[in-house]
């Protein structure tokens, strides 16, 4: 099994760890904060604009610089790929004007617990109050990172 490290636990790092575990990696997620997701809590005014309804080619004449830099990221995650992951985490998702997508709680907190229960789900190891202070690196590839505490993690590449 394929040992995989994240640093970060926001939105990106949450979804990179989750995307990693279910390709069979075992994946270890490092937050320096004390929760995950903490700027998440005031995205949207605190109710998490999570996407938009849009469909890509809609989507792609609204990006004002370099529109096919996002083709392959939408290729293989869409809008509505979104909304039915947050859907399947127990987290009902609702249309609204200009079709942005919030939680139908909105509730930033509830896109947080979904992504949360996702990690869990998965098998992804959590580390909370854990900040990274280096990498490692092994014949140019990062693999692995030294923690504040001195310990040294390492993922596969080394």
């Amino acid at each position: 099994m394929k040992k995989v490290l994240v640093i970060g636990g926001g939105a990106a790092g949450m979804m990179a760890a989750i995307s990693a575990a279910r390709a069979g990696a075992k994946v270890t997620l490092l937050e320096k904060n004390e929760k995950l997701g903490k700027k998440l809590y005031i995205t949207g005014k605190g109710r998490c604009n999570v996407t938009n309804a849009c469909d890509a080619q809609n989507f792609f004449t609204k990006v004002v610089v370099n529109p096919k830099f996002l083709y392959s990221a939408l290729a293989s995650f869409s809008s509505t790929d979104v909304m039915d992951f947050f859907e399947e985490q127990a987290v009902p998702m609702k249309i609204e004007r200009g079709e942005r997508v919030f939680p139908v709680s909105d509730k930033s907190s509830d896109v947080i617990l979904g992504l949360s229960r996702a990690l869990s789900s998965c098998g992804v190891s959590v580390r909370l109050n854990t900040k990274v202070s280096r990498l490692l690196e092994a014949d140019g590839r990062i693999c692995g990172a030294v923690l504040s505490s001195g310990e040294e993690l390492f993922a596969d590449a080394c």
